[in-house]
């Protein structure tokens, strides 16, 4: 028989036991609720310059809003009689807050809220400026009752005075932390300008709408050569070049070919003389660990460097169309001058070419001067073999999906 507990001992246990779910709530259900972050969230917005303002047309999904206490009727709808405040704090904390516009560097002040509303996912008034415009500015909203909180939009009108009409604007919308991944549809006519559009990345960081020559021929070239390093798949690819280069001259050789190659195809399909089917790009890329597996296993089954200008020049036509991908993402960046911006992105990669080769070339040469240096290069090349097979087989898996037109295996 179990002894009886004393009123002391009871009140003991119902603190305990409360202490323990209060805990629990604590350190599981609130972190679960911080990290609910959505995993797509897109948002529109038109930018219209006049004379002496910006002006901000924006719509974002309001489920990606979890910082801001929307008051609400049973916990579910919006309560709308009470909504405005809220509306306002959500534009100063998401967009306001977080969105930097420049002039020619300069920051510019903090943008005056001008309109906020709430617009059913059936609007389609952000079709046009002039249209969302007019949406955003109604003072009557014609909204129904019983509208779920998570499942509406959030509009906003922004006014940024500017300083100079006649300036080089950048843009970075900061909404990192609005989704996972946050897309961003850009819309905006500059003063005296045709109107132009975006599709970027939140992560893009700071966008310069009109930039100028020198600044689009600096960004692209900074791109090509980051690329360049970045790419793994083409730094093996050079690398098996430079583990079989007996001297400088026949490496300068290969490469030069490789480079020729890969630019021209490069700057063709930026001109737009590439496919533009679905399957183009997966079996590309596949190539490129087709073309890695092939010099690899050609530095140790016929480690010989002769005539092998031509598969480097063959092979250099496929990663061209690798480049081409990467640079046909940020080409929308390049303003009115998009041919330097071509040309920069190329120059940027054969500069990280030239960096890989100057640091490569004497480890390979270290290698093979070593009385082992044949066995080190084998070993190597079948690594690298290795790591290109996988590719292979993983890549095939999402290239079969995209037959060629005709192709039917």
């Amino acid at each position: 028989m179990k002894p009886m507990k004393t009123p002391s001992a009871l009140v003991f246990e119902k603190i305990r036991s409360a202490s323990f779910y209060l805990l629990t709530g604590f350190f599981g259900v609130l972190p679960a609720q911080a990290h609910e972050i959505p995993v797509d969230a897109q948002v529109q917005v038109f930018l219209n310059q006049d004379e002496q303002q910006l002006t901000l047309l924006i719509r974002a999904p309001m489920s990606a809003m979890k910082e801001v206490e929307f008051p609400l009727v049973k916990d579910t709808y919006l309560n709308l009689e009470k909504i405005k405040p809220s509306l306002e704090q959500a534009a100063q904390l998401w967009f306001t807050d977080n969105l930097k516009i420049s002039q020619n560097g300069v920051l510019l002040s903090s943008p005056i809220i001008e309109n906020a509303r709430i617009s059913l996912p059936s609007d389609r008034s952000f079709g046009t400026y002039e249209n969302a415009l007019a949406h955003v500015q109604k003072s009557q909203w014609d909204l129904p009752d019983n509208l779920v909180w998570n499942q509406q939009y959030l509009d906003i009108q922004l006014a940024y005075p500017l300083t100079s009409s006649d300036a080089r604007i950048g843009i970075d919308f900061g909404l990192q932390r609005l989704a996972l991944r946050v897309g961003i549809n850009l819309r905006f006519k500059l003063l005296k300008a045709e109107e132009q559009a975006f599709e970027l990345n939140a992560k893009e960081g700071v966008v310069l709408l009109n930039p100028s020559i020198w600044q689009a021929s600096w960004r692209f070239m900074k791109s090509g050569f980051e690329h360049i390093l970045s790419g793994t798949d083409h730094l093996l690819f050079i690398a098996c070049l430079i583990l079989l280069a007996p001297s400088w001259m026949q490496l300068l050789g290969v490469i030069t070919s490789f480079t020729v190659a890969h630019s021209v195809t490069l700057i063709a399909s930026a001109l737009g003389f590439a496919p533009s089917g679905l399957w183009f790009t997966p079996w590309v890329e596949w190539a490129i660990a087709l073309s890695i597996l092939f010099m690899a296993l050609q530095n140790i089954w016929n480690p010989s460097v002769r005539r092998r200008w031509i598969l480097c020049a063959l092979f250099g036509l496929v990663h061209g169309f690798g480049f081409s991908f990467a640079l046909h993402e940020t080409l929308q960046f390049a303003g009115s001058h998009w041919m330097v911006s071509l040309l920069s992105f190329n120059l940027g990669v054969e500069a990280g070419q030239v960096l890989v080769l100057l640091i490569g070339f004497p480890i390979a040469r270290m290698i093979i001067a070593n009385p082992q240096g044949r066995m080190i290069s084998m070993v190597l090349s079948a690594l690298i073999a290795h790591v290109a097979w996988h590719w292979m087989a993983e890549r095939w898996e999402i290239a079969a999906k995209f037959l060629p037109p005709g192709l039917n295996f």
